[in-house]
């Protein structure tokens, strides 16, 4: 996420104009595993296994659902201890199955955030991740989700 940058508006641009460029040239496998660690946390595990696995745009949702799961939790995709490697999408996934997913969410909004949004936006965020390619929505299907769930819900009507 930090070559995602926001303009005036709000609105994301990708802030490395010149690796960019090279997409379209480049074959998305090639650009993986020469951008190195930095990617690593965000490429499918088909790809970055270093087997047959093509990218497809399976991969590229399993990028947005790790990208989605790092603006929430503001934590990196991939953290390096001393004794031992801590992956996101596994540490999220956890917390969820504790029942325990708000504790997921970035300390540092304070608890300004719509929490009825934030455990559906993770949980959208592990489905994007599933070790399974072919259980992973479609980009399309992933906007109209988000719509879904920034979609307020009306109040109850009361009674006649």
């Amino acid at each position: 996420s930090s070559n995602v940058l926001l303009d005036g508006a709000g609105e994301a641009k990708v802030g490395d104009a010149g690796l960019a460029r090279l997409l379209p040239m480049l074959d998305r496998y090639v650009l993986c595993t020469k951008v190195g660690g930095a990617a690593l946390g965000y490429v499918a595990p088909e790809v970055a296994a270093g087997g047959r696995g093509e990218a497809t745009e399976k991969c590229d949702v399993y990028g947005y659902g790790v990208l989605a799961l790092e603006v929430v939790t503001g934590r990196r995709p991939v953290e390096y201890g001393e004794d031992d490697v801590v992956v996101l999408v596994d540490t999220v996934r956890a917390m969820l199955e504790r029942g325990s997913g708000l504790g997921c969410v970035d300390p540092r909004l304070g608890g300004d955030f719509p929490e009825e949004e934030v455990l559906p936006v993770l949980k959208l965020g592990l489905v994007c991740t599933s070790q399974i390619p072919s259980s992973r929505p479609s980009m399309a299907e992933v906007v109209q989700i988000l719509q879904v769930i920034k979609t307020p819900v009306p109040e109850r009507m009361e009674p006649f």
